[in-house]
């Protein structure tokens, strides 16, 4: 599935975490490393600044390779030149390396646990790479026995999520979050279509601009159409996962999707949660408001965003 994986290697406190991380992704998925030191260019003002950080990022460098020894994992390329900490400059560099998978801390000057930095929210909207955002630091050993998988992607991410936890003997959790409320239209405006059809014979009579509510039987035949479709949709990504032999098992939740999936990584502590994602319009992003990220930003679990399936 995965040939190549990029690090982002800074000097944020969580920089040496997230190199564990990556490490054991590389062995578990049988991937090279490559290694790209991140730099904001505003504190590096000096040469003397800028000699100090060199020094840092090979001192980093010759831990994270000694560490990459111990699990078999060959760091083949590594970009001496410092890239700037802005999301753009990072996914131009990663446009000349093409890897499958982009590997960032995610804190910054987050708390623990919480949270995305502005440098991770940035690769979360714009990049068109798989992006595993370490956030869990709980689980310092990096390798992941519990995947959460939600199941509500706009990609169909059942063979990765199954390859993923694969690679890492790991149990498959598929989840479904479903939002009854959202959206149902309770009552509704008549309009002169209704209104002059209603006027026949044996028809009850519908006045035009009169307000009619839902019947409490349709709007309970509607909520029980989204659980069942929340269902089917979480079961077929397990149908996927038990295929390939894969331990797995699904959920589905009520409420909204953020706040459920967020509670439901931390009250069963999962090591990572795999979704789908896509780029989306700026006036989202300013908003803050789209799913995937409100998602990725609430979880305790380290973050995998699939942007696109790799055979």
């Amino acid at each position: 599935m995965v040939k190549r994986l990029q690090l982002l290697v800074d000097g944020a406190a969580d920089s040496d975490a997230t190199a564990k991380h990556a490490v054991i992704m590389a062995e578990h998925l049988d991937a090279e490393l490559v290694a790209t030191e991140i730099r904001n260019a505003r504190w590096f003002d000096s040469y003397r600044k800028t000699e100090t950080a060199r020094h840092l990022f090979q001192d980093k460098l010759a831990r994270i390779s000694d560490m990459a020894a111990d699990h078999g994992v060959e760091i083949r390329d590594v970009r001496e030149k410092a890239v700037g900490d802005r999301p753009k400059d990072i996914l131009r560099m990663a446009h000349e390396i093409n890897p499958n998978i982009l590997v960032s801390g995610a804190r910054g000057g987050i708390m623990a646990g919480q949270g995305l930095s502005d440098r991770a929210a940035g690769l979360f909207n714009l990049s068109k790479y798989n992006l595993l955002l370490v956030k869990d630091l709980d689980h310092d050993t990096g390798d992941y026995k519990k995947i959460l998988v939600s199941a509500d992607s706009p990609i169909d991410i059942s063979d990765c999520a199954t390859n993923i936890a694969s690679g890492y003997d790991a149990e498959l959790t598929a989840v479904q979050v479903v939002d009854l409320e959202e959206g149902l239209v309770r009552e509704r405006v008549v309009y002169l279509p209704e209104a002059a059809a209603s006027s026949g014979r044996g028809r009850q009579r519908r006045r035009l601009g009169e307000t009619v509510k839902t019947p409490d039987t349709l709007l309970a035949k509607m909520k029980e159409n989204r659980m069942a479709r929340g269902e089917a949709l979480a079961d077929a990504v397990t149908d996927v996962a038990r295929d390939k032999g894969v331990s797995a098992s699904s959920q589905v939740l009520v409420g909204k999707p953020s706040d459920e999936i967020a509670r439901l990584t931390r009250r069963e502590r999962f090591d990572l949660l795999v979704m789908g994602s896509k780029n989306e319009s700026v006036l989202k992003r300013l908003m803050h408001k789209t799913a995937p990220e409100a998602i990725a930003r609430k979880v305790h679990s380290s973050v995998f965003a699939v942007r696109k399936v790799v055979a």
